[in-house]
């Protein structure tokens, strides 16, 4: 699987190498630091179509400096997602990866994200997930874009066996409404590797000082067993969420 993703980061590094290079060029001298931090609540945690928790407070930090970019987030887990409000200690994550402008509408990213959770053990919530991360976006008018994203992890479980895993998604953007399309398992050549779909549509919008908003999940049975192993169909689920950033 890594075989594969770095065949691509290569063909995409080869097909906008000249154009970065431009761009680099023409900002090497107004590099400058630069910092933002935001925090939230969501009433569920859903990742990628997957039920990470229940109600679920979260934040973030970020630096930048010119193309280049690394952050780290942090969420509160509960215990058993679905039906229970216990605390199970907290997820936190670190990424890092390069962004540019291929052309006034269109943009890229190279990245690197690893999943971390305070508690271990055998009855941790879960345990690491290490992914290299490659998108696009299109600017199609003002108005309306729309974005092209792939990882390519490996997850080590509470009982340290490893599988990869992969997940590509679509999101078309318009005025603050999105709809995305998500497909775990797009290579498909690990035993236990996640094979499944899922589609989230929603809307986001800032009043004041806080972005406010909401969205509907529909994965497939295999997305909600991974968080309850006794949900034994299709699941939706309508989430609400409230942020600010500073």
């Amino acid at each position: 699987m890594y075989r594969i993703f770095k065949k691509q980061v290569a063909i995409l590094a080869l097909l906008i190498a000249p154009l970065f290079l431009h761009t680099t060029s023409a900002k090497a001298d107004s590099h400058e630091w630069s910092f933002s931090s935001n925090m939230g609540f969501m009433s569920d945690y859903i990742y990628r179509g997957v039920h990470q928790a229940g109600s679920s407070g979260y934040g973030g930090f970020d630096l930048e400096y010119g193309n280049f970019y690394i952050g780290t987030w942090f969420a509160d887990l509960q215990e058993g997602g679905w039906n229970t409000n216990t605390h199970r200690g907290f997820e936190y994550d670190v990424y890092a990866g390069i962004g540019f402008d291929i052309t006034d509408a269109m943009s890229a990213y190279v990245g690197y994200t690893i999943y971390r959770y305070t508690d271990k053990g055998a009855n941790a919530f879960d345990d690491d997930y290490d992914e290299f991360n490659i998108g696009v976006s299109f600017a199609m008018t003002d108005d309306l874009s729309i974005s092209l994203d792939y990882s390519n992890g490996e997850n080590t479980a509470t009982d340290q066996s490893e599988t990869d895993y992969d997940i590509g998604t679509v999101t078309i953007d318009y005025l603050g409404a999105y709809f995305t399309y998500g497909d775990w398992g797009i290579s498909e050549d690990d035993t236990g590797e996640t094979d499944a779909e899922y589609m989230e549509i929603g809307y986001s919008r800032t009043v004041g000082d806080f972005d406010l908003g909401g969205y509907f999940v529909l994965s497939e049975k295999e997305l909600a067993t991974a968080s309850d192993t006794q949900e034994d169909g299709d699941f939706s689920r309508f989430v609400f969420t409230m942020g600010t950033s500073f």
